[in-house]
């Protein structure tokens, strides 16, 4: 892990990530991947405002493959974690919103660009995926009604069938356009998340029972 600190906000990027985000500049072929960037950390920015509104400052952000993770002990009700979890992509539809009045203003396909992007990345994270804002809000709701465990399992199942679903679209868009194949890279991208995420999920239970 790469750590620094960015406005009293203790920052981990991991190598996979920033080694997943030079392959996908490497391969824009549109140039968007910029855009993207920059409204994935809009994204962040929104759930940080959520959290210190509900007075719980983050201790660290990670930004590892498959998530981005805010770190902290928070204390937060079922609804408090459902509006933080929606309100990364909700900044994203807000600014959607502003940069689209922007070229209906003056016309500048940078702005439509722009505004598109955010428009993609708030929905893309309402996916139900493990690893995403859909994902985790539907795991709350799960935990909520369901056991655990049997929560676990179905939150995987939909997110597995989900990835299933981006990278077979991801296929068909390269069949058509030849050279795109960021859809493929960010199904790949989310099922690394999963496995990664159950198998230290596993090394702490591992961990637990020789403490035992």
């Amino acid at each position: 892990m790469i750590k620094f600190k960015i406005f009293g906000i203790n920052l981990a990027v991991s190598v996979g990530f920033v080694g997943v985000i030079c392959l996908m500049l490497y391969v824009d072929r549109v140039g968007l991947m910029l855009p993207t960037m920059l409204a994935v950390t809009f994204h962040e920015i929104g759930h940080l405002i959520s959290l210190l509104a509900f007075k719980s400052k983050p201790g660290r952000v990670e930004l590892k493959i498959g998530a981005v993770a805010i770190v902290g002990n928070f204390v937060l009700t079922t609804k408090q974690q459902l509006i933080m979890l929606a309100s990364g992509s909700l900044f994203n539809f807000l600014l959607f919103a502003l940069f689209y009045c922007l070229y209906s203003f003056c016309r500048t396909m940078y702005w439509l660009n722009f505004s598109l992007v955010m428009l993609v990345v708030g929905a893309l994270n309402l996916l139900p995926i493990m690893g995403l804002d859909g994902g985790d809000i539907l795991n709350v709701i799960l935990f909520k009604i369901l056991n655990p465990k049997i929560a676990s399992t179905v939150n995987f199942i939909i997110s597995i069938t989900n990835i299933f679903i981006i990278i077979t679209f991801g296929f068909y868009v390269l069949k058509d356009t030849k050279t795109n194949i960021s859809l493929i890279i960010f199904g790949i991208y989310l099922f690394l998340g999963i496995l990664i995420s159950k198998k230290q999920k596993n090394d702490c239970k591992i961990l637990k029972n020789k403490v035992k």
